[in-house]
């Protein structure tokens, strides 16, 4: 169907043509509405048979109406008495979720429990918070959530909610919508308060060409009268003041990387709007000779580590795996293996794969060590007692130029040997730390042609690692 789409559109046609993909329909929304009104029937009838107070509300996107078509995030908040202690919290949600679906739910951690119910084949996030009379009481992120919402909407008119939508289509078209730690992006709460401060969709992308990183400031409640005093504060790519919070930034998740994405694809929509930017055609994995192919005509070394998931929730497990990146990053890097580039990919449930391209995955036995100059005698002495008739050396000491130089025996000429040798040694995350010390692979390029076969998902995400640009960059946009 995309392919079909018209590529010479003007930007009303091609924002028509995708609100009409992202706004929910009439019986979608209907549908929606009496599910939640089931829910929250049986929510109210557990809490009864409980005898709990609690009081249930929607939040997040449905709440405000800005969600996408096909794309419900539902959450369903349970708000406590502000005096309860929160280390009741899971006793009551495990007790509540039991009553409503048997045992039909996940039990997930974030700054504390919430359960994930499956609810008429639906997944509903049931999360508790405190019920507080102003935002100054919040003790966690979730406390200022009703806050959120209750501004949103005494605040976004109906027609900027579809504006939202545009704004939350097209940052996912372009990969950068989502504040959990594997996008580090902009969050739905964040799409709204750009609507709400630039006013629509084009007007958010035609200011943020402008953005500079860690010198941009949105204060729509003027909290800070000076713009280097906020930027002082929060020191971030981006800084967008909460409207019910001051000492809080919505963008505080947003990476560099993200927001310049946002800021290039902004430019481009703008000179050559495109269905493409909401909607990238499909990447289809490359077939197993034309990953051989590409292996070789790289010239580099492909190294994959293959390990287990750890069942944990999703924001832990990111984190744990971008630490665990860059610490065998940096150890491949102290034993002179050249990184060109690296990234992981899981599934989230069974397997993690790091990758990492090296220039070579060999290295000469011999390197070249230069010492200190010769007129400083003291480390000149140091270095000729550590190296002089040393076991360790090929050649040398000598001088070279105006310096004393060493010809050392490499310690590690391979780096398979290194990886099973030091990894221990990597600054990891721990739960990945565990699972890398009892259960790896290490694979060099065709080496993972058989797990690439059994897995299009994997397959799907080395194809975009190797191709390594964007669907919606193409050369008429220079």
């Amino acid at each position: 169907m995309r392919s079909s789409w018209c590529r010479f559109m003007d930007l009303n046609e091609v924002l028509s043509k995708a609100l009409e993909v992202l706004k929910p329909s009439a019986d979608e929304r209907i549908k929606l509405e009496s599910l939640l009104n089931r829910l929250i029937d049986d929510l109210k009838r557990g809490i009864r048979e409980l005898r709990l107070d609690l009081n249930v509300e929607v939040e997040g996107s449905i709440a405000k109406d800005t969600w996408l078509s096909k794309e419900q995030d539902i959450d369903v908040f349970l708000l406590f008495p502000k005096n309860y202690d929160k280390n009741e919290f899971r006793n009551v949600l495990l007790n509540l979720a039991r009553k409503v679906v048997g045992d039909n739910f996940v039990e997930a951690y974030a700054e504390h429990p919430y359960v994930e119910l499956n609810y008429e084949g639906v997944k509903i996030d049931l999360v508790p918070c405190l019920k507080l009379n102003s935002v100054d009481e919040a003790k966690t992120a979730v406390d200022r959530t009703p806050f959120h919402t209750a501004y949103v909407r005494a605040n976004l008119s109906e027609n900027a909610k579809d504006e939202v939508r545009l704004l939350k289509g097209f940052m996912k078209g372009i990969g950068c919508y989502g504040a959990e730690m594997k996008v580090k992006g902009f969050s739905g709460y964040l799409c709204e308060l750009l609507v709400l401060y630039y006013g629509s969709f084009i007007s958010v992308l035609k200011n943020a060409i402008n953005w500079k990183p860690f010198s941009t400031v949105i204060d729509i409640e003027g909290y800070y009268g000076n713009p280097k005093e906020a930027i002082r504060i929060f020191n971030a790519p981006l800084i967008v003041i909460d409207p019910v919070d001051k000492n809080r930034n919505v963008a505080a998740a947003l990476s560099i990387d993200s927001m310049s994405k946002f800021i290039s694809a902004s430019k481009m929509f703008i000179e050559s709007p495109n269905l493409r930017f909401f909607f990238p055609e499909p990447i289809e994995p490359l077939s197993k000779d034309k990953m051989v192919s590409e292996f070789s005509s790289r010239g580099s070394d492909l190294i994959f580590i293959i390990t287990n998931c750890p069942k944990v929730h999703s924001e832990i497990l990111w984190g744990q795996l971008y630490k665990t990146l860059n610490g065998l990053r940096n150890l491949l890097l102290n034993f002179d293996f050249n990184v060109i580039n690296c990234d992981v990919w899981s599934d989230e449930k069974d397997t993690v794969v790091f990758i990492f391209e090296l220039e070579h995955s060999n290295l000469p036995s011999i390197k070249r060590h230069v010492g200190p100059p010769v007129y400083i005698f003291d480390e000149a002495n140091r270095f000729l007692n550590k190296y002089l008739n040393s076991p360790n050396v090929f050649s040398g000491p000598r001088i070279e130029g105006f310096r004393w130089v060493v010809y050392l025996k490499r310690k590690y000429s391979d780096v398979k040997q290194l990886l099973f040798e030091k990894m221990k040694n990597a600054k990891m995350g721990n739960l990945m730390k565990s699972l890398l010390m009892t259960n790896q692979k290490i694979l060099k390029n065709e080496e993972i042609l058989d797990f690439y076969s059994s897995n299009k998902e994997f397959a799907t995400f080395l194809t975009k690692y190797l191709k390594g640009t964007y669907p919606w960059l193409t050369k008429s946009k220079f």
